[in-house]
């Protein structure tokens, strides 16, 4: 048998967030409900926050052209050599 939760990534948040709001559905008239919501609140905010500044990877070492067999001198360089 496949287990239900098999290809759904869990985790704390997720598991925390259950658990409150099972403990709310089952306990509406207890002392602490208002305390619980506060968490609630506080435990989705986190889920649904986007990551402040996600660090971009480089890629191993800059690209660099290749270079040709013959280079290609300055041609007015020359023409000045070879008229001193």
């Amino acid at each position: 048998m496949m287990n239900i939760m098999e290809g759904y990534k869990m985790n704390e948040n997720i598991l925390i967030e259950n658990a409150i709001l099972a403990f709310l559905h089952h306990y509406p008239e207890h002392n602490w409900v208002n305390d619980y919501k506060v968490l609630l609140d506080k435990v989705q905010t986190i889920r649904h926050a986007k990551p402040e500044d996600a660090e971009v990877r480089k890629r191993g070492r800059p690209a660099k052209r290749q270079r040709k067999k013959e280079t290609t001198s300055n041609t007015s360089s020359k023409e000045e050599s070879e008229t001193t």
